[in-house]
């Protein structure tokens, strides 16, 4: 049996309103510092869970707003976390799926249009590069007996990509009902959201794309009268 994962953390934030409630800035900073670090590893074709020791992450998030009107909004985030293994064979190591640094930018813009309103609002979204296993897909650390096939290759990593999307709609006076027209990944990015697996440890890793360029037109209403 594996002794007990224990985490201790620590945060701070802050809210605030400024230029006549017209610009919201919120932040916080984290620190979480762990002991008996619980994840998997591979045997053979067996995952396990095991005990990766001392951990810890820190960083920091903040978000701004400005509002200048009631036709304009703009909002910015920005997240940094520090991620990582402090002890053991993965000393050094990246946790999955965490990368350093990530970012949204986007707009609002929403203007009178007969008895309703017509709304854009596009935005993107970034990440640095991340890994799919604690393991960082080490060379060192997919060799026999741990895997069944040496691993010698770096690849199961997504280097850092952007994604654009945008949304373009009609909304009802009241807000009684919507019609809105959309597209998702619009520069059809291509990247991957998933790597390694089960099959990683018989040299047969698969790879899981994101989602390529969807687009469409959706509606929605709202029952009970405007609140």
């Amino acid at each position: 049996m594996l002794p007990s994962e224990t985490v201790d953390s620590y945060e701070v934030g802050v809210k605030t309103a400024l230029m006549d409630r017209t610009l919201f800035l919120d932040g916080s900073a984290f620190f979480y510092q762990y002991d008996n670090f619980q994840t998997s590893v591979q045997q053979g074709t067996q995952i396990i869970t095991t005990n990766a020791g001392k951990a810890e992450s820190y960083g920091f998030e903040g978000q701004a707003r400005w509002v200048p009107s009631d036709v304009l909004s703009l909002y910015a985030s920005y997240g940094y976390n520090h991620s990582r293994f402090k002890a053991g064979i993965r000393e050094g190591n990246r946790f999955r799926l965490s990368p350093d640094h990530s970012t949204a930018l986007g707009a609002i813009l929403s203007v009178p249009a007969g008895p309703g309103r017509v709304a854009f609002s596009p935005s993107i979204t970034w990440q640095s590069a991340v890994f799919f296993d604690d393991d960082n897909d080490r060379a060192d650390l997919q060799q026999p007996p741990a895997a069944l096939v040496a691993d010698n290759i770096q690849d199961e990593k997504q280097k850092g990509y952007a994604l654009v999307n945008a949304r373009l709609g009609y909304e009802a006076p009241g807000g009684g009902w919507r019609v809105e027209a959309f597209v998702e990944n619009a520069f059809d990015k291509a990247y991957i959201k998933d790597a390694g697996n089960t099959g990683d440890g018989l040299g047969m890793p698969t790879f899981i794309a994101g989602e390529p360029r969807f687009y469409g037109v959706s509606a929605s209403f709202r029952f009970g009268g405007a609140k």
